[in-house]
């Protein structure tokens, strides 16, 4: 099992403050929200709260903390330019849920201001509105960042079908007595070319279980619907894997469609759950046309950050193999393959056109078969 990033893994849980100052008071945008947990959760371990302006500066210019750590996804809080006016360093600014409860806070350390353009050009390659987290940024944040030390009042509650903290996902990962955990990111439901990924890595002789980690918290449109992809990998798991050799959990989070720097930044999360391999397929985290496909495998070529890469090429069914298998060892030509991919899969569904078992499972494929499921 691997080691937290950067050491330690942090918790930011505490006993419940009362003395609420006056006006003090914000409810986060979704993405900060989501993020104030996982902070708190050490998921984003080594961090403690949201980033300063000079880790802002270092993040997107460098690809790394101030301490030299590479991290590649600025985690901030902006907030009202009426908050942001009556803050002053020290203060608490109190954290309120989406539904209305005080949930924690955030001691201010520094006020700053966010510049938006130049944080999403930067991270994101583009100012394209397009672009999903282009387009929170420069809509949903401000201006007026706010940094500091994060402080959350008990245990969260996870309303995403079971989400399962990093401490618990150690504890599993101990009691089996793995050494080498392999991670698995997704945000779709699984077809065989995910399957054929997960059953290659597993046999690999220093690995000794999967961690299939599902991003389920914030989407983009277009998307499953996160309990249509949690019933569909279950399905996976229980019909076509051993249950003793996967661990299995959301992860809710805003999806960050950021490729090569967001498969870093995702990897990372990973590693404070346990992970020692990161599984690496075609286009990972990738949206449209932003990102190169295979630039995801070229970034953890250039920044280490103590795990394992394992990267796969394209993978499709060749007829002619009967099977799923990749350009590295099937000599066949186009005219015998069936590339997979979603946007051939969400067409299929649309058009109420059964998806055939050399694409997906015949028991994941009746999941997506509902009126439902896409965002």
């Amino acid at each position: 099992m691997n080691t937290p990033y950067g050491g330690k893994l942090i918790n930011r849980f505490v006993a419940k403050k009362e003395e609420y100052q006056g006006d003090l008071i914000e409810t986060p945008f979704i993405d900060f929200y989501l993020d104030s947990i996982k902070i708190s959760e050490g998921a984003y371990s080594p961090l403690e709260g949201f980033n300063y302006a000079n880790d802002i500066d270092s993040i997107i210019n460098q690809n790394m903390l101030p301490n030299g750590l590479p991290w590649t996804i600025p985690i901030v809080f902006t907030t009202s330019e009426i908050i942001w006016k009556k803050l002053k360093e020290g203060d608490d600014l109190f954290l309120r849920k989406p539904n209305g409860g005080i949930y924690g806070y955030l001691n201010v350390e520094e006020k700053y201001f966010f510049d938006k353009k130049d944080v999403a050009l930067k991270v994101y390659g583009t100012l394209d509105e397009s672009h999903p987290n282009v387009n929170d940024i420069l809509h949903n944040y401000t201006n007026y960042g706010v940094a500091g030390k994060l402080y959350l009042f008990g245990e969260i509650e996870h309303e995403n079908f079971g989400e399962l903290n990093p401490t618990e996902v150690r504890n599993i990962i101990k009691e089996r007595n793995w050494k080498g955990i392999a991670a698995y990111q997704a945000r779709n439901p699984p077809h065989v070319a995910h399957e054929y990924l997960q059953k290659t890595t597993l046999e690999m002789p220093d690995v000794d279980g999967l961690f299939i980690h599902i991003v389920v918290g914030r989407l983009k449109k277009g998307d499953y619907k996160p309990n249509v992809i949690i019933e569909a990998y279950k399905r996976l798991i229980e019909n076509y894997h051993k249950p003793e050799k996967v661990i299995f959990s959301p992860l809710n989070i805003t999806m960050r469609y950021g490729g090569p720097k967001a498969a870093l930044f995702l990897a990372i999360i990973r590693r404070n759950y346990g992970a020692t391999h990161y599984i690496i397929g075609r286009d990972q985290a990738g949206v449209g046309k932003f990102y190169d496909p295979y630039a995801a495998h070229q970034i953890f070529d250039k920044f280490d950050i103590g795990m394992k890469a394992l990267k796969f090429t394209e993978t499709f069914f060749c007829r002619k193999c009967n099977g799923i298998t990749s350009d590295k060892v099937c000599p066949h030509g186009n005219d015998d393959r069936l590339i997979i991919s979603q946007t051939k899969i969400r067409d299929m569904l649309i058009k109420k056109e059964k998806i055939p078992a050399e694409i997906i499972r015949p028991e994941v494929a009746e999941v997506l078969y509902g009126d439902d499921v896409l965002l």
